[in-house]
């Protein structure tokens, strides 16, 4: 096998690669990091965004319904997949119970709120809970199959309302 060589400038010796040596610009780096927070998660989502400790208190611990919540990180790439799927649970099941995304670290994997990263030892991100009467019902960890979402939430709230259903007919086992 022929080995493709090149001259290096003067001053190099030959076995440095200039190319692959050569630190990259802070504004190349910048530039790449701007890029994954766009691409990676940060888009709209229809899930509540809850913003500190005390909103996760009152909104989710407190709640009278059962409460979903998506735990997130800054510019997280395996949480941008996760999205989709969240948003379409929120069509189905909004009506019955809180859907709220929190966002639990930094894109530098700093926490920004170390009471409830401890409290429910939140270590892997997407992480899903589902909590009930304050207390954690179910958690899901780099979970994407919708269905499996579902076969939890459809035995806490019931199962969505057939489409074309008339409005307040939600499928409650019998309830509206």
């Amino acid at each position: 096998m022929a080995m493709i060589t090149r001259e290096a400038p003067p001053g190099l010796k030959k076995s440095v690669d200039p190319v692959r040596t050569a630190p990259l610009p802070r504004t190349v780096l910048a530039a790449c990091a701007i890029l994954v927070l766009a691409a990676a998660g940060c888009g709209p989502s229809k899930l509540r965004p809850i913003e500190g400790e005390q909103e996760f208190m009152r909104e989710i611990l407190k709640a009278e319904r059962p409460a979903l919540v998506y735990f997130t990180k800054d510019g997280c790439a395996a949480c941008m997949f996760l999205n989709p799927c969240m948003d379409q649970l929120y069509d189905e099941y909004h009506d019955r119970m809180e859907l709220a995304e929190f966002s639990l670290m930094t894109f530098w994997s700093e926490v920004k709120y170390e009471r409830i990263w401890k409290a429910f030892r939140i270590a892997y991100f997407p992480t899903v809970v589902l909590f009930a009467g304050g207390k954690e019902k179910h958690r899901w960890v780099g979970e994407y199959n919708g269905d499996a979402y579902r076969k939890v939430l459809n035995e806490v709230v019931g199962p969505p309302a057939p489409k074309g259903a008339p409005p307040g007919k939600v499928g409650l086992a019998g309830k509206s």
